[in-house]
């Protein structure tokens, strides 16, 4: 355990330089475009792409400069022989999965949580009514591993499936996973570290990278992409505590901060009808909103089972660790990935509304880009169409080629986030793919996800 942590600190000393390097560069960039700004003919994009780039710069600095590790914190205060506020010990700790249609890799998902090196675990699968075979192999699989199944008598989601798998469990602790994603054997040691050292934090999410990464040029491309999403982004709003989605491959919860929600959670309605995706956006959400919306959503279920203790209403930090890791499956084909990315676009959209509706509430910094990104995700789509579409057919092809050059650009400063996060790895040379892809295809999915909104079929990526 101490020796990973050594070996993280050696590397960051010893290439210290690349982040002030990112950092630099980035900032000589945002500097560039405010020269250009003489000839620049619409206020409205200059304040768009500056304002773009200026987000970036201040989310790398800020996890790379500010951001502490909660997990490091904890080990420093453990080796000052601090005792933890809470010194419950051992914290039970409960892992729930909801399964539906995963024959073919539930076994890697059960093999990881029973072999965690953290004892004081239960597990429990919730099979959601499969139609294939999984229900079975669970129940093979309990002969050989400390798991419990539970058999639901029809599909009800993964928020309902989850929801019951809250009820029947005991752990101070709720950690979840998505059925095809693994931990590693230390992830819930460590997150366990994290929640006794740090009271005032109601959620974890851990780090998490592909599994199938090898397979082609796809999944190198997204793992590349997961990478930045953890190590830039994430830290950045853990540095405030207010981490906006506590992502589905290694979500852990204080019971506590979620319990008595779970009505409300696995509920969720949209415009007049249930809601089955942004199963993580939505409960990190709750944890985050409960000063301000906690009230109003218990009163809604005054006699429902998750009533019959009520736990105090605070205010919780949510935070994130990389020492926490998990992997997960990514989508193989083009096809996939636009079915899973509309998933996450509806959730997206979904999570406007509802965290969007109290984050302002979160440090200024963090809420700032919070707000602003969802002001990009939107406009987005309209400036890719400006500059490769309509100034090009006026005759102007120099701001199509700066407009590309920009988007490689960012994509190859968190090609080197990655790079120092995983020096072995030559893999960061696939994220500018990335920026590409999000940028000019993707980012239009937002319209049809919004058109399609209330169609609810889950397409597992």
């Amino acid at each position: 355990m101490m020796m990973e942590i050594r070996r993280i600190i050696r590397w960051e000393k010893k290439h210290h330089l690349i982040p002030h390097f990112i950092v630099l560069v980035l900032l000589s960039f945002v500097l560039a475009k405010a020269f250009f700004r003489i000839i620049e003919i619409d206020p409205l994009f200059f304040t768009y792409g500056i304002t773009v780039t200026y987000v970036v710069t201040l989310q790398f600095f800020i996890a790379f400069y500010l951001f502490k590790d909660p997990y490091k914190i904890s080990q420093k205060r453990k080796s000052q022989g601090q005792i933890p506020l809470d010194d419950k010990k051992p914290y039970l700790v409960s892992c729930l999965v909801a399964v539906y249609d995963e024959e073919k890799i539930i076994e890697k998902c059960v093999e990881s949580i029973s072999l965690q090196t953290y004892s004081n675990i239960e597990i429990i699968f919730v099979d959601d009514c499969s139609t294939d075979n999984t229900g079975k192999i669970l129940d093979d699989l309990a002969n050989k591993y400390p798991i419990r199944v539970l058999h639901l008598s029809s599909n009800s989601g993964k928020k309902a499936a989850l929801a019951e798998a809250v009820y029947m469990s005991s752990g101070d602790i709720i950690a979840m996973t998505d059925s095809d994603s693994t931990w590693s054997p230390t992830a819930i040691e460590h997150m366990v570290e994290i929640f006794r050292y740090h009271e005032d934090v109601g959620a974890v999410s851990g780090y998490s990278r592909a599994m199938n990464a090898s397979t082609n040029f796809l999944t190198k491309v997204q793992d590349s992409w997961y990478e930045g999403q953890y190590s830039v982004r994430k830290a950045f709003e853990s540095h405030f505590g207010v981490v906006s989605c506590v992502s589905g491959p290694l979500a852990v919860f204080r019971r506590e901060a979620i319990y008595n929600y779970m009505p409300a959670w696995e509920n969720d309605k949209f415009l007049g009808q249930e809601f089955r995706f942004a199963t993580d956006r939505t409960l990190t959400g709750i944890v985050l909103g409960a000063p301000y919306i906690g009230e109003k959503l218990r009163s809604k279920y005054t006699s429902s089972k998750f009533m019959e203790k009520l736990y105090p209403i605070r205010k919780y930090k949510v935070v994130y660790t990389k020492f926490a890791k998990a992997r997960t499956h990514v989508p193989d084909t083009f096809s996939r990935m636009l079915k899973q990315q509309v998933r996450w676009k509806k959730s997206f959209i979904r999570n406007t509304f509802f965290t969007g509706s109290f984050y302002w509430h979160a440090p200024f910094i963090p809420m700032m880009v919070y707000y602003l990104h969802i002001i990009f995700v939107v406009v987005g789509p309209y400036i890719v169409f400006r500059h490769l579409i309509y100034l090009p057919s006026q005759g102007n092809t120099y701001t199509f080629m700066l407009y590309i050059a920009g988007i490689i650009f960012i994509g190859f400063m968190f090609g080197l986030a990655f790079k120092l996060e995983n020096p072995q790895s030559r893999r960061w040379v696939y994220r500018p793919f990335m920026s590409l892809i999000s940028t000019l295809i993707l980012s239009w999915l937002i319209f049809y996800s919004a058109f399609t909104i209330k169609n609810m079929k889950w397409h597992r990526g």
